[in-house]
């Protein structure tokens, strides 16, 4: 398929790199901060839409780095900006596999969480199958923003035991987000994980112990 915003890749390519050298809110300096990465360490972003945090990451730290980008343009883009540093997969990571219409299309609030007409879709892989074809095994950080669908996606990971030693989300208010959030806080803790900053709905990090 022909990607319409391919003749813009240069200039969105720059613009990230641009944006990716400042931080604006002490959020974006505690999502990149992580001085104890092992070397090699596996990280992982869900929604790594044009491949700000990723470039950051790989930039600072010696990591073998995923991104997950459903969005053809974004993940284009994403692939542009990190170049052979890291990998880049253009489809979602879900509960299963399945084809899925996309919300707010060509934004960065595209979610396969909110009302959509259908004009749109977007392919999503079972996020342990994909794992494991992909070789991952382990997992030393992995960050979430997915606009809505780690409401889906984190209690399937709970269910099948995929537990990254570092976790980070977004999380984003619908109808009821509260019990959400509440339930997979105790589902974390549960797990063994402990928060180690918040900043509420924009930001949370947990490690297992």
């Amino acid at each position: 398929m022909t990607n319409p915003h391919a003749e813009r890749i240069p200039t969105m390519v720059a613009d990230v790199r641009r944006h990716a050298a400042n931080a604006e809110h002490p959020w974006d300096c505690d999502a990149i901060s992580w001085p104890d990465l092992p070397k090699g360490a596996t990280v992982v972003e869900v929604g790594g839409y044009t491949g700000r945090w990723s470039l950051q990451m790989v930039e600072r730290y010696d990591v073998r780095l995923f991104a997950f980008e459903p969005q053809p343009w974004a993940a284009a883009t994403c692939r542009a900006v990190l170049g052979d540093r890291a990998r880049v997969l253009a489809y979602g990571l879900g509960d299963r596999y399945d084809v899925l219409p996309m919300a707010e299309w060509e934004t960065d609030g595209c979610s396969f969480a909110k009302s959509a007409d259908g004009a749109h879709v977007a392919p999503v892989h079972e996020i342990t199958a994909a794992f494991e074809e992909l070789g991952i095994t382990h997992i030393d950080l992995l960050l979430m923003n997915i606009e809505g669908y780690e409401y889906t996606l984190l209690p399937h990971m709970l269910d099948r035991g995929l537990l990254p030693q570092r976790l980070v989300v977004q999380f984003h208010i619908f109808d009821d987000y509260g019990v959400g959030m509440g339930r997979i806080f105790d589902r974390l803790a549960g797990a063994g994980y402990r928060v180690l900053w918040t900043y509420g709905v924009v930001l949370t990090a947990w490690e297992r112990s």
